[in-house]
C-alpha cells in the first residue's frame, strides 16, 4: 500500500486504543500519544502488554535517554524500538533529525509495521513530529496544524490542552518544514532492493550526496552493497569460524564451507559473541539517533542476560574482560569502563567496529574517533585502541569505495606518528612480508589484525580470504569477524557466497540493521 493512501482516513471508524492520552493519526496503523512506560515496573509491564496485545511491534521514542525509565526491555525482539531524541519543549537541534524520523516512520509503515511515536506528555515533540508527517503527506504547514488538532481532540489531554503542539517555536517548525523526499528509508530501500555486483569504486564526479537524490542510482546501489556485505561479512566469516575456533592449525581438517560446531555447538550459519556485539552496538546506535554510552552498556547487559540479538537466544562466548566491564560499568554507572592494562589488550574490539563507522560514514574523522569510543567501554588498552584507529579507517575507504592499496594506507583518516610502534608497523605493511606461522590467530591484537589484513591483502574474492582467515585457528572467531567486515565492505554482498548468506541465521536483521546504518549515513551526507 502506498504511503499516500494511509493518510488519516477519516472516514474510517477508529479502532480502539491502549491508552486514553493518545489519537489515531492513521486508524489502526499509527498512533501518537504519551510515554508507554509507567511508573513502576508494574505499572510499564501491564501498559506496553495492551501495546503489544492491540499489535504495536514498532515504538518511536523521542525523549532523551534518561528523561524517563526505559521501557525498551519490555518491547519482544520480533518489534522495533527506535530512540529519536529531540530535547524537551524544543524542535530537532540537527540538521535533517526531522528528515531521519520522517524516514524511519515512512520505513515501518511501509513494511506494515503497527506503529507508536511518543514523547513524555505528547503534545510537543509527538505533535511536532506528527505535523510534519502530515507535511510530508502533502499538506502545506497551516493545513498540517489545522489537521493536527483535529486528530488531538481524540486525546484524553485535550480536554486541557487545547492545541498542539505545545510552544509558538514548534508550531512555526511544522510550517517552515518541507520534506526532502529521496531522502526516506523506504525510497532508499525500494531503489536498492536488489543490489547489482558492486562497482569499482566510486567515479570522481559520483558521490553519495548524488546517489541519494537519485543522480546516479548505481553508485548507491553500490553503496548500500558495501553496507550491507560488511555486516553480513562479519557474521559470514564468523561463522565460518565455528570449527577451527581455540584449535591448534593442523589440529582439525581444513574448512571450505560453513559447518557449524565448535567450542559453542553452534548450528550451520550461527555466529558467535563477535556478531552479537556489532548488533547490539549497532541497535544502540540507530535507536539513540548517536552514541550514548550508557546506552550500549545497558544493551550488552541485556545480551549478556537475555542473549539480545544473538544468533540462537543464548549469550556465547562472552569474555571474561567483556564481564568484567560490563559489570563495572552498571555497578559504578560509569560506562568507560575497559581495562587500561596493557596486558589486558582484548582484540574482541575489533569485531564491532564497521557499526560504528556506518553510522558516521558521513565524516571520516568522526567515524574513526567514534569506533575507538565505542571500544573504549570494554578495553581502553592503548595499543588496542591504535588498532581500532586503522581498522575503522580501513573499513571507511572500503565502504567509500576506494582501492585497495588506498584501503590498506588510510593515512589522511590517521594519526600516523602517533600511533604505537608495533600498530604502525602493521600499517606500514608487515602482512605483506610475513606468512604462518609469524601469522597466527592465537595472540595478541596486534596479531588478530596482522592475520586479517595478511588474508585480505592476498585475497582474490571474498571466498578466498576468508578461508585463509578461519583455518588459521586460535582466535579465528575474532580474525573472522575483522576479515569479514574489511572484505564485505570492499567486495560487496554479491561477492560473499549466496550459499553463506542463505544460510546465515537471523539474515534479515543483518540486513535490516545495515539499511538503517546507510539511512542514516545517506541524510548525514545529504545535509
Amino acid at each position: 500500500m502506498a504511503l499516500s493512501s494511509l493518510v488519516l482516513g477519516s472516514s474510517i471508524d477508529k479502532p480502539s486504543k491502549p491508552i486514553p492520552a493518545s489519537y489515531w493519526v492513521v486508524p489502526g496503523r499509527l498512533l501518537a500519544g504519551e510515554y508507554p512506560g509507567g511508573l513502576s515496573r508494574e505499572e510499564t509491564s501491564s501498559r506496553l502488554r495492551a501495546f503489544l496485545d492491540a499489535g504495536f511491534d514498532c515504538f518511536i521514542d523521542l525523549t532523551a535517554p534518561g528523561e524517563r525509565e526505559p521501557y525498551d526491555a519490555y518491547v519482544p525482539r520480533t518489534a522495533l524500538y527506535l530512540r529519536k531524541p529531540i530535547p524537551d519543549h524544543d524542535i530537532p537541534q540537527a540538521a535533517g533529525h526531522m528528515a531521519e524520523i520522517q524516514a524511519e516512520l515512512d520505513a515501518a509503515l511501509h513494511e506494515g509495521r503497527k506503529v507508536y511515536v511518543h514523547c513524555r506528555a505528547g503534545i510537543g515533540r509527538t505533535g511536532t513530529v506528527i505535523g510534519c508527517h502530515l507535511v510530508a503527506r502533502g499538506l502545506t504547514g497551516d493545513a498540517a496544524l489545522a489537521e493536527l488538532n483535529k486528530l488531538w481532540a481524540d486525546n484524553e489531554r485535550s480536554r486541557y490542552w487545547a492545541e498542539v503542539p505545545e510552544t509558538r517555536e514548534q508550531k512555526e517548525f511544522v510550517r517552515s518544514w518541507r520534506p526532502i523526499e529521496p531522502r526516506t528509508h523506504t525510497d532508499v530501500t525500494r531503489l536498492y532492493a536488489d543490489v547489482p555486483p558492486l562497482v569499482d569504486g566510486l567515479a570522481a564526479s559520483a558521490t553519495a550526496e548524488a546517489a541519494l537524490l537519485g543522480e546516479d542510482v548505481g553508485v548507491a546501489r553500490a553503496l548500500r552493497g558495501r553496507f550491507v556485505g560488511s555486516l553480513v561479512g562479519l557474521a559470514s566469516a564468523d561463522a565460518l569460524a565455528a570449527p577451527t575456533q581455540f584449535r591448534k592449525p593442523g589440529s582439525f581438517g581444513v574448512v571450505g564451507d560453513l559447518l557449524g560446531g565448535g567450542p559453542f555447538d553452534l548450528p550451520r550459519g550461527g555466529w558467535s559473541d563477535d556478531t552479537a556485539m556489532a548488533l547490539v552496538l549497532a541497535d544502540s546506535l540507530i535507536a539513540s539517533s548517536g552514541f550514548d554510552a550508557h546506552d550500549q552498556v545497558r544493551r550488552y547487559a541485556r545480551w549478556q542476560k537475555e542473549g539480545y540479538l544473538s544468533a540462537t537466544g543464548q549469550c556465547l562466548g562472552i569474555t571474561a574482560s567483556v564481564t568484567r566491564a560490563i559489570a563495572t560499568a552498571l555497578y559504578r554507572s560509569m560506562p568507560f569502563a575497559g581495562s587500561h592494562d596493557p596486558e589486558q589488550a582484548a582484540k574482541e574490539v575489533l569485531s564491532r567496529v564497521a557499526p560504528v563507522v556506518m553510522f558516521f560514514f558521513a565524516d571520516g574523522t568522526a567515524a574513526v574517533d567514534q569506533s575507538v569510543q565505542a571500544a573504549r567501554i570494554t578495553c581502553q588498552a592503548p595499543v588496542a585502541l591504535d588498532c581500532v584507529r586503522i581498522l575503522a579507517a580501513m573499513v571507511h575507504q572500503a565502504l567509500a569505495g576506494r582501492d585497495k592499496q588506498h584501503v590498506l594506507r588510510p593515512d589522511e583518516l590517521l594519526p600516523v606518528a602517533e600511533l604505537k610502534p608495533a600498530v604502525r608497523t602493521i600499517l606500514e605493511g608487515s602482512y605483506t612480508r610475513n606468512s604462518p606461522p609469524a601469522i597466527t590467530g592465537a595472540g595478541t591484537v596486534t596479531d588478530a589484525l596482522e592475520a586479517a589484513l595478511w588474508a585480505f591483502h592476498r585475497s582474490r574474492d571474498f571466498r578466498s580470504g576468508a578461508l585463509e582467515a578461519v583455518n588459521l585457528g586460535g582466535d579465528s572467531d575474532v580474525v573472522g569477524a575483522v576479515y569479514g567486515q574489511l572484505a564485505g565492505a570492499y567486495y560487496g554482498i554479491n561477492a560473499i557466497p549466496a550459499n553463506w548468506r542463505n544460510s546465515l541465521m537471523r539474515k534479515e536483521l543483518l540486513q535490516e540493521t545495515a539499511d538503517h546504518l546507510l539511512t542514516h549515513a545517506l541524510v548525514a551526507l545529504a545535509e
